[in-house]
């Protein structure tokens, strides 16, 4: 009877409990089944049959060579396989990513090795049960499968070795290409085809830059989203540049995929332009960040001209509302917040007293009332086209500004653009 540790060790290697002697009686009838494995591999898997390659068939016959000698060292041995053996197979495994394949070949190539060997155990069991006593069977039919499986486990480990650092090397050569596309000067047209053929991009007609924000300060990972996207998300204002941003759901459908992100999309432009459409992506998302611009998916920039026209320049705007809206600085606040969103509404509606009255939900003799006061505080001003153009500007911002503020949506990128668009408020402190 064996010693208990050995008991103990089998429980890991189910060949560790049998005696060494099989491995010696199994070891020249393994030598004959060489040549037999390594045809059927080769007979069965097209990827491996090569028959004008003697340096791939001796390749592979070296692999079957060492797997079945290293399943012979593993009979009477507790320990598991070498590192070496793994290696190899991480070998074979890289080889497999570097020729473009898949892992399916590999180990169906394993499958057949244990298999074939498996049948020639299980006839020599039959021919000779004195030298080959049938108690064996298990342990090595057991032992078999293991075995199979580490190995394939060791070529995983070397495929995906292979295919993260082609990962990772593509990664890095779109990231080139995004940095050279937003550059501030715009790059030749040669530079980018030969940038994106390296990165395995095709080059597209049109694109539109999307710029982020993060909603919340938690978020983790990268959205997934279409391969043809260059996206780069480890920038100061992570961005994406979308090929072919007009096509039908397009931006929607990314929308969905970035529900964590504030997203804006810059105008659709030809590659060599993409900076011209990540600034004004910037511009537009500064506005929905600041609440100017409603929170929706991706939001457009060519949706919105009339509102970045407004608040393009901040200081602009503030100097304009002080100017045309001096007449209501006689006023209280709670009176110059109702006079000013009257006038805006009476200007939008043509000065019709009953229109306004309705979409104010005022009483028609209420809007004529203060229509009066305007008349009196403007005077001839309410009749002069460009005034009036001017004043529908101003009260337009004023009502979008005091909008954002009550719903507290602020953003320091805005801020730090220019100075606040607070100020617009009705043309004065309150």
């Amino acid at each position: 009877m064996r010693p208990a540790a050995n008991t103990a060790q089998s429980n890991t290697n189910p060949l560790a409990a049998i005696p060494r002697e099989i491995a010696d009686y199994l070891r020249p009838h393994f030598e004959g089944a060489i040549d037999e494995v390594t045809t059927e591999i080769q007979s069965s898997i097209t990827e491996y049959a090569r028959p004008d390659d003697p340096t791939y068939q001796h390749a592979t016959r070296a692999a079957v060579t060492d797997a079945l000698h290293a399943f012979l060292d593993q009979i009477g041995n507790p320990d598991p396989p070498n590192e070496e053996l793994r290696e190899r197979f991480r070998e074979l495994g890289a080889g497999e990513a570097y020729e473009g394949r898949s892992l399916d070949s590999l180990q169906t190539a394993l499958r057949t090795g244990a298999v074939t060997t498996w049948r020639l155990i299980t006839e020599l069991q039959l021919l000779e049960p004195l030298a080959f006593p049938r108690r064996y069977l298990g342990p090595i039919a057991e032992s078999k499968f293991l075995f199979q499986q580490e190995m394939a486990t060791a070529a995983m480990e070397g495929y995906n070795r292979v295919q993260a650092r082609a990962v990772g090397e593509l990664q890095r050569r779109r990231g080139r290409l995004l940095s050279l596309l937003l550059a501030d000067t715009p790059p030749a047209a040669e530079a980018i085809a030969e940038l994106a053929r390296a990165a395995e991009w095709r080059l597209p007609t049109r694109i539109s830059v999307v710029v982020l924000q993060s909603r919340t300060s938690d978020v983790t990972g990268a959205p997934v989203l279409p391969t043809d996207v260059l996206a780069d998300f480890d920038r100061p204002d992570p961005c994406l540049v979308v090929p072919d941003p007009d096509g039908p759901g397009r931006l929607r459908s990314l929308g969905a995929v970035l529900h964590n992100w504030e997203a804006a999309a810059g105008p659709t432009v030809g590659v060599t332009q993409a900076a011209e459409s990540y600034r004004r992506a910037q511009d537009t998302l500064a506005l929905v960040c600041a609440g100017q611009l409603p929170r929706d998916g991706v939001v457009r920039w060519n949706d919105h001209l009339s509102t970045l026209l407004l608040f393009h320049d901040p200081e602009l705007m503030t100097t304009m509302a002080e100017v045309r809206l001096a007449p209501l600085e006689e006023l209280r606040p709670t009176q110059r917040d109702r006079m000013a969103e009257t006038l805006l509404a009476l200007l939008q509606q043509d000065f019709n007293a009953k229109e306004v009255a309705s979409r104010l939900h005022l009483h028609p003799q209420t809007v004529r009332y203060r229509l009066r006061n305007l008349q009196r505080l403007f005077g001839e001003r309410l009749r002069d086209p460009d005034e009036r153009f001017e004043l529908e500007m101003v009260l337009r911002a004023r009502r979008m500004t005091a909008e954002a503020e009550e719903v507290g949506q602020h953003d320091a990128r805005w801020h730090r653009s220019g100075p606040s668009v607070r100020s617009v408020h009705a043309g004065s402190p309150d």
